[in-house]
């Protein structure tokens, strides 16, 4: 928690500088959806999720800015890697910008708690004006507005997140540079990648078991939630621009329940704002809400922020879950079983019960043993065969061990990693 404070101080310090014009959005909400400031954060939530921001600013202004973003993003299983998508319509005065980013992101595991995150977008960009509005529509840079061309973009981040739940991450958000005014569709951009640079960190403390109350068949009752989370977070983010938007934000939340959150936010030069989430199951409500500020005067109606995220489907595993295919030793040879005392000479078997985790059986051993041939030509997995003189049955075994509870890890890992999937254990007794 103290490393955590360390590093929000250490931006404050060394960052604090005042806010110029506003030019890229600000999203009240990054703490649930941190993706929209930085893809390597795509599929951080550990579930295929769409989510749905949008932002009303200085409402009493005219040509304030409003900014619709919609997101996807899903995790594989085991969270090795995943891929996001960003749309986002973004209007200013009479410059509406739409961009829309396909994100890949992938994941190293420093150790089995702590992980390395790199995301990478590239995608397309367009501006246009609103040639209504326009005093002098015969303008030549209006001109060349209206052609609405269309510009690549890209970006990129890192992130590191710890075991302690401290996490921190690098984001550059505009690897290209498109220009507002280009007559040239698909024009390469300048290669400008630290003109912006945003800066996240946060303390999202994950726990082994949270203890809840639910209502189960019209009864309370006190149930373990796993892959929970602390009811404290914090978050602090610090955003730098070589022209405009350089600004400094610290958000707190606090879990009231299972299912309700509050909290706070304060952007320096601009103020305090307050934030609001429900969560119903896979369905998600955030709102926020900017007062009028004594650093923007002249807007006497605050700022809306809404929020609706819904998650699809299970929650990804974790890479260090994934079963591991041991299979019986190469250096072993295929060979029948004829009879019972066969299994029990076994030099790495000697009393008790044996497990044999089965992918198929035979009753005549030559089609055994061109199966297994086969397996391993084709798959490179190593088998054997044992003979059941009990019912006469030939079974192909790719594991054998004398404990119940490493077959069961095979036989799960057989069914996960293999294309075998009517899998069974057999018991020998000595």
């Amino acid at each position: 928690m103290g490393n955590f404070f360390s590093i929000l101080l250490i931006i404050v310090l060394v960052c604090s500088h005042k806010s110029h014009g506003q030019q890229t959005p600000v999203y009240n909400h990054f703490n649930s959806n941190p993706y929209f400031y930085n893809p390597a954060e795509a599929g951080s939530n550990e579930f295929t999720s769409v989510i749905f921001n949008h932002r009303q600013q200085w409402r009493a202004f005219d040509g304030a800015p409003v900014a619709s973003t919609l997101s996807f993003q899903t995790p594989f299983d085991y969270r090795k890697f995943a891929i996001g998508v960003n749309i986002r319509n973004y209007e200013r005065g009479l410059l509406t910008t739409t961009d829309a980013l396909l994100t890949y992101s992938y994941t190293i595991y420093l150790t089995k708690e702590s992980t390395l995150h790199f995301g990478l977008s590239g995608g397309l960009t367009t501006n246009n004006i609103d040639i209504n509005e326009v005093d002098d529509p015969g303008d030549p840079a209006i001109i060349e507005l209206q052609n609405d061309n269309i510009q690549t973009l890209a970006n990129f981040g890192v992130k590191f997140r710890s075991k302690s739940g401290i996490n921190l991450g690098v984001a550059l958000p505009k690897l290209l540079n498109p220009e507002f005014a280009n007559p040239q569709s698909f024009e390469t951009p300048a290669f400008s990648p630290f003109d912006e640079v945003t800066v996240m960190a946060y303390f999202k403390r994950p726990l082994e078991k949270k203890i809840v109350t639910k209502k189960q068949k019209g009864v309370r009752r006190r149930v373990a939630v796993e892959n929970a989370y602390a009811p404290l977070q914090l978050y602090a983010l610090y955003n730098y621009s070589k022209l405009v938007d350089e600004r400094i934000e610290v958000v707190g939340t606090l879990d009231l329940g299972d299912n309700l959150w509050v909290g706070g936010s304060y952007r320096l030069n601009y103020g305090f704002s307050a934030l609001l989430g429900l969560k119903f199951q896979s369905f998600s409500f955030a709102y926020a809400y900017d007062p009028s500020s004594n650093f923007v005067s002249g807007f006497d109606l605050g700022t809306h922020e809404v929020q609706i995220g819904l998650n699809i489907g299970e929650r990804k595993k974790l890479a260090r879950s994934k079963p591991i295919l041991r299979t019986i030793q190469k250096t072993e040879t295929h060979q029948a079983r004829f009879s019972h005392d066969d299994v029990q000479t076994n030099e790495s078997l000697k009393g008790g019960k044996v497990f044999y985790v089965v992918i198929k059986e035979f009753r005549d051993f030559n089609s055994a043993d061109n199966f297994v041939r086969m397996v391993q030509e084709e798959q490179d997995l190593t088998t054997n065969i044992f003979y059941n003189k009990n019912n006469r049955v030939f079974y192909v075994y790719i594991y054998q061990t004398e404990s119940s509870k490493e077959a069961n890890k095979e036989l799960k890992a057989v069914k996960e990693l293999t294309k075998f999937k009517n899998v069974k254990i057999i018991t020998i007794e000595n």
